[in-house]
């Protein structure tokens, strides 16, 4: 059978493709580090409470991060709508496909996050009165995390790979994964590594800003922090090469200088990402955070240069048709903007009011 028979026709959209693939990418960034930040928080929650420390639980170095987990979960599940329905405006035909072969594992998302939502919220608030519900509460969270995370990384990639949808006469029940891709495993160790080195560099804003207040031990809980960042990045790094060993020969040429464009941007972020670690492990936070946004922003777009490649011949964004809405899109952007001057707002009430607890 030929796969690219099973590829639904494309809908129409109602903008140039170029416009919603520029949205999809940029809302994702923010979406992505949201995720990071949530993942490698509470896995450093985990592995840092079961260790002794001696500083009350205020001034520990990982407490900086586990009262917001709640908000920065709530913020990424609605910053991960945006980037959603990009996606599915221009790769909806291959995107709800790939969801319907996991069905089974997509659908138990909803209720898993559910639950590990309460559980961010369990932790904050037993941490101190039952010290190891919280922390079974807070391991349970990590592990659900790293479900949606390894779900979502098989959905995208059997999203781009058509010829692997065959499968389903073979199973029809939606628990197909794309487990056996060779590409899994690294890809997912590298969303990992990633969201523990966010997570080490979030803790460092955190830090820095208590540092403003005279918290004591701040510049020592940021060079900590930093070092968390160092260290994951590096493994990172490493693990990225693994990443690019494990694609197609045909895709690895691409980035070794066949595609310019694809094989700058590559190694612009390679060499932004260990610029990142230099400074990180120098203590630098201003430079290693610059350094970090510059490098993400290319691996966010090395991404999406890479599922074009994988979807080769099967579909291309200039396949898709245009019937131009440009009143309708117009809207969008006014609600959208709206939106965003929203958030923004309810964060810095959030902010406001958690400043005037603790100073009360």
């Amino acid at each position: 059978m030929d796969p690219l028979t099973l590829i639904p026709t494309p809908d129409t959209i109602p903008a140039p493709s170029w416009l919603f693939l520029l949205l999809d990418v940029s809302t994702f960034t923010l979406h992505i580090l949201l995720i990071n930040i949530v993942l490698g928080g509470s896995l450093i929650l985990l592995f840092t409470r079961a260790g002794k420390q001696s500083a009350e639980p205020e001034n520990k170095l990982q407490e900086g991060i586990a009262g917001k987990l709640p908000v920065i979960i709530a913020l990424a599940i609605n910053f991960g709508v945006a980037p959603l329905l990009f996606l599915q405006v221009i790769y909806g035909h291959l995107f709800y496909t790939s969801s319907v072969l996991m069905a089974v594992y997509w659908i138990l998302i909803i209720p898993l996050l559910i639950v590990g939502y309460y559980g961010a919220y369990y932790y904050i608030r037993k941490k101190s009165s039952a010290p190891m519900l919280s922390r079974i509460a807070i391991l349970l969270t990590s592990l659900i995390l790293l479900y949606i995370g390894f779900i979502f990384v098989s959905n995208m990639t059997m999203m781009a790979q058509p010829e692997k949808w065959v499968a389903y006469f073979e199973n029809r029940g939606g628990t197909l994964l794309n487990s056996g891709d060779p590409t899994i495993i690294p890809r997912y160790l590298h969303f990992v590594t990633a969201s523990i080195a966010i997570g080490g560099l979030f803790l460092a804003i955190v830090w820095w800003f208590r540092k403003q207040k005279n918290a004591a031990g701040a510049e020592e809980k940021i060079k900590s922090a930093l070092r968390i960042f160092g260290i994951a990045t590096a493994m990172q790094v490493v693990i990225g090469f693994w990443f690019l060993l494990a694609l197609p020969s045909e895709f690895i040429i691409q980035f070794m200088g066949q595609n310019l464009f694809f094989t700058l941007l590559l190694f612009a972020g390679i060499f932004l990402g260990i610029g990142a670690i230099v400074f990180a492990f120098l203590g630098n936070l201003t430079f290693t955070a610059a350094f970090f946004v510059a490098t993400i922003l290319t691996m966010v777009i090395t991404r999406a240069n890479l599922r074009a490649l994988y979807l080769g011949d099967a579909f291309s964004l200039s396949s898709l048709k245009v019937a131009p809405q440009y009143g309708v899109m117009a809207l969008f952007f006014i609600i959208f903007a709206v939106g965003i001057v929203s958030v923004v707002y309810m964060v810095r009430m959030a902010i406001s009011a958690n400043e005037r607890r603790i100073a009360s």
